[in-house]
């Protein structure tokens, strides 16, 4: 019992301990911090205490108060203590973890009481402290060349860091770092923020760097029309996203200097390895800059531009060029249109005369110059349209029947390259049925080697072989001298005999466009209704011609004579009308046959010359047809639906309607002899 009441006495004398004389007191002298907090993990001082991780109060300066005489509080504010500075903690509880709910300022209050059976008052000192919760650590990666990468920290909240690569050795840094790299694939980078204590934190980025390369400029175009500077488009390679990209020009007081063009961007294009720039471009030598994040930098080869100046006359186009730097050209391609002209030329030129131009043509020309460092560098577009006083050449006319027997007549533009847009084409007829102009031909597109006319006036074929020339006049209003006259031949055929067994050809001599002098030779082709050569024949100088067999197969006989030379263009043939020589059908039939299987006469069948498309009958004395075939390959054996031959005299009939489309009928008897 004297024992408890010894017990009761210490702890009224504990508890009268809280009033104390002066709340907070300070510091004693000598000792400006009573106390401190540690990190509970590592025992070390903090000065700034982090959510989530434990701290723990202990004395300085030597004192030993007992944990049964000892309450800290950690108070919300600064400068802050309990209510009545009696804490609501329990005495000998030194550790602490700050929550969310205490981020911002706070004050630990300690209070310490002295040791029975002392009755003076406690002591309390307090310490002001910031309790923060930090978001792990926010940085970037960024590619730069020989296989590095730079690591920089975007809002730095510690006061030490430390990356890992890809699981390699921990490096310290404080805001930005270079670190080695794998090249091409991924990489995984850990930043650890230490705060001083045992609760670190760590962010994670695993990411696939671009690999540093060095640009190439692959092509300057001007899209513009001045032979100065003006729109260009310019094309890069090697250009991979992550690094940042400059447009530069050279100083042509300073060569081998350049400086960053204002405001042009050059990005790569999404998720390629190109990049394409557009700009009115002055005059000068460019080049691209690659800039990495850690301040590397490699320059492309240097790409001049290129311009274009010409002029017109006298049915020459004559262009002159330079690029900035001549030294760089290896060699020039000058392409044209129409006409799809593509000239080389060498590095050394500097000018080019177009002398295959039709008055009146606009062309448009463009310069390409490959240079020696890499890239093309392609000149304005140059449009000229062509002038001159000089009339064009003489044209040629080709006539030639077509398989209708109207003639076709081919003009040509004789010894120029082809006839100019915009012109005209007149072409007149002189003898064979007679004087006529046509009406004029446009000439067309540019580089039309040829104009097509139908003299479908001519509607029936004349006696005398018509003939036709033409005249060019051009958009210049040149107009040509008048083309030579060109006569088509005119072919007849007849027969020597009776039944056209033979055909006789004969027709006029082609005359065409080239010198009276120049050889012609013909040959004769046999066709079929719809034009199928069946024959044909070697090539002579002869205006006559006799078939001596002709198809023995064929009603109507079909001519038609192909002409060559006198002055045709090469490749090109004149050909004649086509003649037609008709024969007569021809049947030829027994008076009587024997059907009694001796092999002898045993049937009747029908022979003669272009029999086809008829209809044969053979009818008794009752006026019954027995017998009827329309194919030469039927033959009658004298029977009669099935029963044996009778003898007697039958009548028969044959109807045919020629290739002519003309009726032919022959009758007679046949008599049946057993």
């Amino acid at each position: 019992m004297k024992i408890f009441f010894a017990f009761l006495g210490l702890l009224l004398a504990t508890l009268s301990t809280h009033a104390q004389t002066a709340c907070p007191t300070p510091p004693p002298a000598g000792c400006p911090q009573p106390f401190r907090v540690v990190d509970a993990g590592t025992g070390l001082e903090v000065t700034v205490l982090q959510v989530g991780c434990p701290v723990r109060f202990e004395q300085n300066c030597g004192r030993v108060t007992a944990p049964a005489l000892l309450y800290y509080q950690v108070v919300k504010g600064t400068n802050a203590i309990p209510t009545n500075c009696l804490p609501t903690t329990t005495a000998g509880v030194v550790t602490y973890t700050p929550t969310a709910a205490d981020v911002g300022p706070v004050t630990v209050f300690e209070l310490s009481n002295p040791a029975p059976p002392s009755t003076a008052g406690g002591v309390a000192y307090i310490r002001n402290y910031t309790v923060v919760n930090p978001a792990p650590p926010a940085f970037t990666v960024a590619a730069c060349a020989g296989n590095t990468a730079l690591v920089t920290l975007t809002s730095p909240v510690y006061s030490a860091y430390a990356v890992q690569v890809n699981g390699g050795a921990a490096q310290p840094f404080t805001s930005s770092l270079t670190v080695g790299i794998t090249p091409g694939g991924a990489n995984t980078f850990v930043v650890t923020g230490n705060p001083g204590s045992s609760c670190p934190q760590s962010a994670t980025q695993t990411v696939t760097l671009p690999v540093a390369q060095t640009p190439v400029f692959t092509r300057l175009t001007r899209t513009g029309t001045a032979a100065a500077g003006g729109a260009a488009t310019l094309d890069f390679s090697q250009v991979p996203a992550g690094f940042t990209y400059a447009l530069q020009l050279e100083n042509p007081a300073a060569p081998g200097t350049y400086a960053t063009v204002a405001g042009t961007t050059v990005a790569p294009a999404a998720g390629g390895n190109t990049a394409t720039a557009t700009l009115a471009a002055a005059q000068g030598r460019y080049r691209l800059l690659r800039t990495d994040a850690c301040g590397n930098t490699a320059p492309s080869n240097s790409v001049s531009t290129l311009g274009l100046a010409g002029t017109a006359a006298n049915g020459r186009n004559t262009l002159t060029f330079a690029p900035f730097a001549a030294a760089d050209v290896t060699s020039y391609t000058l392409t044209r249109t129409p006409g799809n002209l593509s000239v080389p030329l060498p590095a050394s030129a500097t000018s080019y005369d177009d002398a295959a131009v039709q008055c009146g043509t606009a062309y448009t020309y463009r310069l390409t110059a490959t240079l020696a460092g890499g890239g093309q560098t392609v000149s304005n577009t140059l449009a000229l349209t062509a002038q001159s006083t000089t009339p064009p050449p003489a044209p040629m006319v080709v006539p030639s029947f077509d398989l209708t027997n109207y003639v076709v007549l081919t003009a040509t533009p004789g010894t120029g390259a082809a006839f100019g847009p915009g012109g005209q084409v007149l072409i007149s007829r002189q003898g064979g049925g007679g004087n006529f102009a046509f009406a004029p031909l446009r000439t067309g597109t540019a580089g039309l080697p040829r104009r097509v006319l139908r003299d479908s006036i001519l509607s029936t074929l004349p006696t005398v072989a018509p003939c036709y020339s033409a005249v060019v006049r051009d958009t210049c209003g040149n107009t040509s001298p008048t083309g030579p006259s060109s006569c088509p031949a005119l072919l007849s055929v007849t027969t020597t005999d009776p039944d056209g067994l033979t055909a006789q050809l004969s027709w006029t001599a082609f005359q065409g466009p080239g010198s009276p002098a120049a050889p012609v030779v013909y040959r004769v082709l046999t066709i079929a209704a719809d034009g199928t050569v069946l024959a044909a024949t070697g090539l002579f100088s002869s205006l006559t011609y006799i078939d001596i067999a002709p198809p023995t197969d064929r009603q109507i006989l079909r001519y038609r004579v192909e002409a060559r030379g006198g002055g045709l263009p090469v490749g090109t043939s004149s050909y004649s009308n086509v003649a037609t020589l008709v024969r007569r059908p021809r049947l030829v039939m027994p008076t009587a046959f024997t059907p009694n299987g001796d092999g002898l006469n045993d049937v009747l069948e029908l022979k003669g010359r272009y029999l086809q498309n008829f209809v044969f009958i053979v009818v008794d004395r009752n006026g019954q047809e027995v017998f009827r075939a329309t194919d030469r390959t039927q033959t009658w054996d004298g029977t009669t639906k099935g029963r044996a031959p009778v003898n007697g005299a039958y009548v028969w009939r044959f109807d045919l309607t020629g290739e002519d489309n003309q009726p032919f009928r022959q009758t007679g008897t046949i008599t049946i002899l057993r």
